[in-house]
């Protein structure tokens, strides 16, 4: 039975990791849920690029960070923080994609 992620996490965010690069991570409140989510391989840069409908070289890396219950991932930006046409100064708008991420 598959699982939405914003079912298994404590927050999603997102935001910027300089004027080119988002960075998005997913916190988990418990070691269950955030093993199931590391267990399913859905964080991958093939997942993260088909999700975001961007090519997978703009995924530079996705990371867990096993102490702190987080999955991270880094995106390039298509043009840079504060440009004309940006629709996201900070960043801190793009995670919405993941709401719906299954989780199996």
């Amino acid at each position: 039975m598959s699982t939405r992620l914003i079912d298994l996490v404590q927050f999603l965010f997102s935001k910027n990791a300089g004027p080119y690069l988002v960075t998005f991570d997913a916190v988990f409140d418990n070691e269950d849920s955030y093993r199931r989510v590391c267990d399913s391989g859905v964080f991958s840069k093939e997942r993260m690029a088909a999700l975001f409908k961007v090519p997978v070289e703009r995924i530079l890396s996705v990371h867990r960070y096993d102490a702190g219950r987080v999955i991270k991932f880094t995106m390039i930006r298509e043009i840079s923080s504060g440009d004309f046409g940006d629709r996201s100064v900070f960043g801190s708008q793009w995670w919405p994609p993941l709401i719906a991420l299954e989780i199996e």
